[in-house]
């Protein structure tokens, strides 16, 4: 498995291109690879994500609730506004903090 940096005990997980349909799967392997590796604090970073789907906030909020089971956390960094608004407007926001930035999500 790809390494992923670590910022103060978060490890940071960079994605890019769109969270829909398509690669919800793939995220969601990784997602529950690093879990099961023992990496419970997770800073996802968004900055490179356009669009993220409904299949994609199911991806979100179940390694959320994986990672709280182990006394962990998903949280957010960078989301653009088009995220922002899909998970607000969803009522996702009161499951996944966000956080403007990487540094921000990792204290």
């Amino acid at each position: 498995m790809k390494d992923f940096p670590e910022v103060d005990g978060w490890t940071v997980v960079p994605l890019s291109g769109d969270l829909d349909d398509y690669t919800a799967q793939e995220v969601r392997l990784l997602l529950d690879a690093l879990v099961a590796d023992g990496a419970t604090r997770v800073v996802i970073d968004l900055a490179s994500v356009p669009f993220v789907d409904s299949t994609g906030l199911g991806v979100l909020i179940a390694a959320a609730r994986r990672a709280r089971e182990d006394d962990g956390a998903i949280r957010l960094a960078c989301v653009g506004p088009r995220v922002q608004d899909v998970i607000e407007l969803s009522g996702v926001s009161a499951l996944l903090r966000t956080y403007p930035d990487v540094a921000a999500a990792c204290a």
